[in-house]
């Protein structure tokens, strides 16, 4: 008998609208009289399942192909172990529940007279839904007992040359999570279900919602810059399993199988980007704005090698010095980020600057530190204008920008030297700022009848 942990899950009953949604589709196919075992076009083909597995060898909502919407919730532990151990298991049963399309199930102490499921997402199928939960570096402090099982290399981020506009109440946590899906009101309904498990246990520390759309051509989603982003992303396969899962070998067994996420809130300075010539927006990314490097011809496909020798007509650099593809090639990372738009904010007055958002309490879908108290309010006299006009909000007060979300084998050799160059040497590091970060273990998948982290709490 095979000692190999059993991560196969029971089955699987999709909701009733995916079975209609798939049953209509091979009737379809059937009355067009596609015959059997005939390959169909990718433009016909019946649409993939909307159902990811939850249980596995690793967390769903890592490698899984990227889903449309995300939402991350950071909470900080107010119970003790036990009330820890209560969390993720309320979690588990959650998350199994409603990568399937199932209702939230009973939390273990639901108070009397309370419906278990909120009903938003009646109906509606899981659309790929994915929850993914992380560890921070405070669980592992003296109030749980778990000094001794620390990861290995979950270590605090350092401190980064132009870190200054860090919110540390919209940053780091005692847990994570991540829910990922192709459908934003099933993740409206996810959240509220997942913070509705925490009262009496932990506090929710921040959130945001992010979004990215993918081309029809198959290239990489864009970014907010207009730019592609995640063009070097590994290509599924052996490379990219060395980049993210754990070493086995430097790790404790509750971690085999797991990862590290690194997490990075970066607000774009879009009105600097949109005034900057399209040439020294080039030069900045080391792209056109179609992909192709500076070092191939313009429309060459965005996949093309970069040639970090090739020289321009002026014979210098046809890639420059301090262009972020040539700051960056050299350092090998999955990423998995998302765009955020929080809009304008109405009550940055002009002249506040770039920051001057002093709003508290808007919701969940705007990701400020709501629900607990916590609010923002920084302001660091960057201009506006920027065609609003006199008494108008002006167009520094709109916060959009990334969600970084690098999943990482060894965070201090593949995340840490990267940010450092970025934040020095890299010319794209003028339009960004950042303003919140964190750092979690990313515990194993597992199987069913077991709950998240069960070897470590």
């Amino acid at each position: 008998m095979s000692s190999d942990p059993d991560f196969s899950a029971p089955t699987v009953r999709p909701s009733r609208r995916a079975v209609l949604t798939h049953g209509a589709a091979a009737a379809t196919a059937a009355a067009v009289g596609v015959a059997a075992g005939t390959q169909l076009d990718s433009a016909d083909a019946a649409p993939p399942s909307p159902v990811v597995p939850f249980y596995g060898e690793h967390q769903a909502g890592i490698v899984t192909e990227q889903q449309s919407n995300v939402v991350l919730a950071a909470f900080d532990v107010t119970a003790g172990r036990a009330g820890l151990r209560r969390l993720l298991d309320d979690w588990t049963a959650l998350g199994a529940a409603l990568s399937e399309g199932r209702p939230a199930p009973a939390r273990k102490q639901q108070p009397a007279g309370l419906a278990a499921d909120s009903a938003i997402a009646s109906g509606l199928d899981p659309a790929r839904f994915t929850m993914t939960v992380g560890l921070g570096p405070g669980l592992f402090d003296r109030r749980f007992g778990l000094a001794a099982r620390r990861p290995a290399k979950l270590d605090p981020l350092p401190s980064f040359p132009g870190d200054d506009a860090l919110d540390e109440v919209r940053s780091g946590g005692d847990l994570i999570v991540q829910l990922c899906a192709d459908d934003p009101q099933v993740l409206s309904h996810a959240f509220l279900q997942v913070r509705a498990t925490a009262p009496g246990l932990a506090r929710l520390r921040w959130s945001d919602t992010g979004f990215i759309s993918r081309p029809s051509n198959g290239h990489a989603p864009r970014n907010l810059l207009g730019q592609q982003d995640g063009t070097a992303n590994p290509a599924p396969g052996p490379d990219r399993d060395r980049l993210v899962w754990v070493d086995k070998s430097a790790e404790p067994a509750w971690m085999h199988g797991g990862t590290y996420l690194v997490f990075r809130r970066i607000r774009l300075r879009l009105p600097d980007w949109s005034l900057t010539p399209v040439a020294k927006q080039d030069q900045a990314i080391g792209r056109r704005v179609d992909g192709s490097p500076l070092s191939a011809p313009a429309g060459a496909d965005p996949s093309t090698p970069l040639d970090l020798d090739a020289k321009d007509a002026t014979g210098g650099p046809a890639i420059p010095a301090r262009a972020h593809v040539r700051q960056m090639h050299r350092f090998e990372m999955y990423r998995r980020s998302y765009n955020y738009d929080r809009g304008f904010d109405p009550h940055a007055a002009p002249g506040h600057g770039a920051d001057g958002h002093a709003s508290a309490g808007h919701g969940h879908g705007h990701g400020h530190g709501h629900g607990d108290g916590h609010g923002d309010g920084h302001g660091d006299g960057h201009r506006h204008g920027h065609g609003d006009g006199d008494g108008h909000v002006g167009h520094d007060s709109y916060d959009a920008g990334l969600l970084f979300l690098t999943y990482t084998q060894d965070p201090a050799r593949q995340f840490v030297p990267a940010q450092h160059v970025l934040a020095t040497v890299d010319d794209l590091n003028r339009f960004l700022q950042t303003t919140g970060s964190g750092i979690f273990a990313v515990p194993p998948g597992l199987r069913p009848g077991r709950s998240l982290a069960a070897g470590l709490v």
